[in-house]
């Protein structure tokens, strides 16, 4: 995945033991972008704004 188009709590998970790998792929990053882009609200709403 990507953790560039909303940052969640890595740190919460790698303090629980668990190895988090941010792959930073850049086909997930546009995915991510065109779904924000096209649908705005839906995405607000999935992340609680």
């Amino acid at each position: 995945g990507e953790n560039r188009t909303f940052l969640g709590r890595e740190d919460l998970l790698a303090g629980e033991g668990v190895v988090v790998e941010v792959l930073d792929d850049e086909a997930c990053v546009e995915l991510m972008a065109t779904f924000i882009a096209a649908d705005p609200d839906l995405w607000n709403e999935d992340i609680g704004e």
